[in-house]
């Protein structure tokens, strides 16, 4: 058993969004996505992984294959890693968003954090 503190994972930087990774096992990848207003996750795919990201606060503008959603805080979204996924804080708050893929993506760069440490 693993114990993360998702409070230690929320973090925001003025130079760009930050990824702080919570678990990065064989099977899955889960980790904290942070948001000032106005920063943007930019259009992009997950190989042929499921992605499940849960708005811990905040809110923003999801563009899934095209169709745009304004998300907010406890929203729940599902996506098949074909899909082309972004996102942006197109409000005046930050936004927080827990993020778990699976099965845990081949390429390393998915793993890796973001922003300041």
């Amino acid at each position: 058993m693993k114990i993360e503190k998702i409070a230690e994972k929320i973090v925001y930087s003025d130079a760009t969004f930050t990824k702080r990774v919570l678990f990065s096992e064989d099977k899955i990848l889960n980790f904290v996505l942070n948001m000032k207003p106005g920063q943007v996750i930019p259009p992009h795919q997950h190989e042929d992984c499921d992605l499940v990201l849960h708005v811990l606060t905040g809110g923003g503008e999801l563009t899934v294959d095209g169709k745009v959603e304004h998300i907010t805080t406890g929203d729940v979204v599902y996506c098949v890693g074909q899909e082309t996924f972004s996102l942006k804080n197109d409000t005046s708050e930050n936004m927080s968003c827990f993020v778990v893929i699976t099965p845990r993506p081949s390429l390393k760069i998915y793993a890796d954090e973001i922003g300041n440490q």
